[in-house]
């Protein structure tokens, strides 16, 4: 009878039943030490196309687990599309059943792996029986479940990432591209672009993705810049609705600082940059956009860490220096860039760089040198936000081997400390359920020992207090990813993206991008925020499905923001 049944279903089901889709990023959450991810062109060294962009690299004999919700009861063809050699391989358990076909002992293939009869509800998925060829074994890619007897790699295509995550516009940029920097230099309204290399050559893009201009530098100095985010800026300091490009530029063996206009690249200014007489090091050159008087941003911060010497140097629009502090430290000992930010609520700037804060005029305000002493105890990045609620700001820091800091923005002191492995980035906001906010999220990043795969990265999260809430994933990810949030779905309320997901209410993720998160801004006018994915030469744009566009003009300090956009 139960053989009748289940014929019966299967019939009803392959009608008009959706595939159940279990891809590499169901298995994260526990997936085993070891284990790594990677996209086309990766470590597992596959060149094609991979569903979503991600594949699983099985570096542990432990299984893999997951939970797939099977939609309805009745019979369903499996198909797993993995990667490897000869030597290694593995299985699939579905429920109570092992599969007897092997997988991940070829080279990339959808391959069919035996029908289950499922009852509707959550299934247990496992990858099992998992033999190691060497130091790395199998690819997974993703595996179906389907009432379908037949089932190909296009029809797997409809079905990346989540249905609410729309693609919605795509550039090519140029290769080796460092840091990408964004404004409207044509004066049309729309989100122009700045590409910089890992020589600090440049090229402006107009929104369109058509090239405008660009610069190449002398080759002078190209290997010690090439490890380093490149400094660049685009705003509009006249205030004419056509922003201007802010640069580096290696000349006749002299190191400038650069003001052109946007859409040309028409030089208006340069003067030299505030380093020493090359060769030096380029730890850390970074420009940024402050109000240091009057009522709008005029003036360029410039950050300047040569190996011993670490500057920042502050200009108005015509170049003119307005104020220098230098500090003899070592590289690093004072971050990997410079805060411009309000934190007296008297709508000018402070300056703020690991560990001080200087005034508008630069003169010291506080510095914690005293208790951060040494090069590597530096704060990577800063966010700042009321915690407390009492109206004023504190200075929130990822602060490296210590962990997570928490600073009164007034004096330094010092409210609390946190381990969080070695912190790297940081996001505060209300971003989970059941909890009181604001929350922060720090990615804990841990380095490779004994053979194992370069950066990981792990979200920890914290309350107000410090108090730690939880952790996702159970181990790190391999890479080294960042943050962003904004308005999303257009509804006033900030999500938080980090690596390539959507993180929840929850605290955990969810796969939503091809590529890593960048940066996130409205790009598109359309009256909320996009997320800008970067990898490779791609650089995406990706938006809410169900977000009700409402364009409206953006104010200075979500401007400056946008523009003051870094990796750390």
């Amino acid at each position: 009878m139960r053989a009748l049944f289940l014929m019966a279903a299967a019939s009803r089901l392959a009608a008009g039943a959706a595939p159940v889709i279990v891809d590499d990023s169901a298995f994260y959450e526990n997936m085993p030490k070891g284990t790594i991810i990677t996209q086309s062109g990766g470590r597992s060294g596959i060149s094609g196309w991979l569903f979503n962009n991600t594949g699983l690299v099985m570096r542990s004999q432990a299984y893999l687990h997951a939970r797939a919700d099977i939609p309805r009861t009745g019979r369903y063809h499996l198909y797993v599309r993995s990667h490897g050699e000869a030597k290694s391989s593995f299985r699939v358990t579905i429920g109570d059943r092992q599969t007897t076909e092997i997988f991940g002992n070829a080279p990339l293939r959808l391959q069919a792996g035996g029908t289950f009869d499922l009852d509707r509800g959550p299934a247990d998925i496992v990858l099992s029986r998992v033999v190691l060829g060497g130091a790395a074994g199998s690819t997974f890619d993703v595996l179906v479940l389907t009432p379908e007897a037949s089932f190909t790699e296009e029809d797997l295509k409809p079905h990346e990432l989540p249905g609410y995550v729309r693609l919605l516009k795509e550039y090519t940029l140029p290769g080796r591209t460092s840091a990408v920097k964004f404004g409207d230099v044509d004066g049309d309204g729309k989100s122009d672009f700045f590409a910089l290399s890992g020589n600090y050559d440049g090229a402006v893009f107009n929104h369109e993705g058509r090239r405008l201009w660009g610069y190449v530098n002398a080759e002078e100095g190209m290997r010690k810049r090439a490890g380093f985010e490149a400094p660049g800026l685009v705003w509009d300091f006249d205030r004419d609705g056509k922003a201007e490009v802010v640069h580096y530029r290696l000349e006749d063996g002299k190191e400038w600082l650069v003001l052109s206009e946007g859409a040309t690249g028409a030089v208006r200014r340069r003067v030299e940059w505030p380093a020493p007489a090359m060769p030096h090091e380029y730890n850390n050159l970074r420009l940024a956009v402050a109000r240091l008087e009057g009522d709008y941003p005029r003036h360029i911060l410039v950050f300047t860490d040569s190996g011993g010497l670490i500057s920042i140097t502050a200009y108005d629009s015509s170049l003119e220096r307005r104020w220098q502090h230098v500090e003899t430290r070592l590289k690093d000992h004072l971050g990997h860039y410079v805060y411009p930010v309000d934190l007296t609520g008297d709508g000018i700037d402070e300056v703020v760089a690991s560990p001080l804060v200087l005034d508008a005029r630069g003169r010291m305000i506080w510095n914690r040198f005293g208790l951060l002493d040494d090069n590597h105890d530096h704060c990577d990045s800063f966010r700042f936000h009321d915690l407390d609620g009492d109206g004023r700001p504190e200075l929130l820091a990822p602060v490296s081997e210590i962990g997570v800091m928490v600073f009164g923005a007034r004096d330094g002191s010092l409210l609390w400390r946190r381990p969080a492995e070695h912190a790297q980035q940081l996001e505060v906001g209300h971003f989970l359920r059941g909890v009181p906010g604001p929350h922060i999220a720090v990615t804990a990043r841990t380095y490779a020992r004994n053979g194992e795969a370069g950066l990981g990265g792990q979200v920890h999260w914290f309350d107000a207090r410090g108090n730690l809430l939880s952790k996702w994933p159970a181990n790190p990810l391999n890479g080294n990813p960042d943050f962003v949030k904004g308005d999303w779905r257009g509804d006033g309320t900030e999500r938080l993206f980090w690596y390539k997901f959507c993180m929840g209410d929850d605290g955990k993720g969810t796969l939503c991008f091809k590529q890593d998160v960048y940066h996130m801004f409205d790009f598109l006018g359309l009256g909320y925020d996009q997320v800008i994915a970067r990898g490779g030469t791609s650089l995406l744009v990706y938006g809410y499905r169900d977000a009700r566009p409402k364009p409206s003009a953006r104010d200075v300090d979500y401007r400056k923001r946008v523009a003051n956009h870094t990796h750390y």
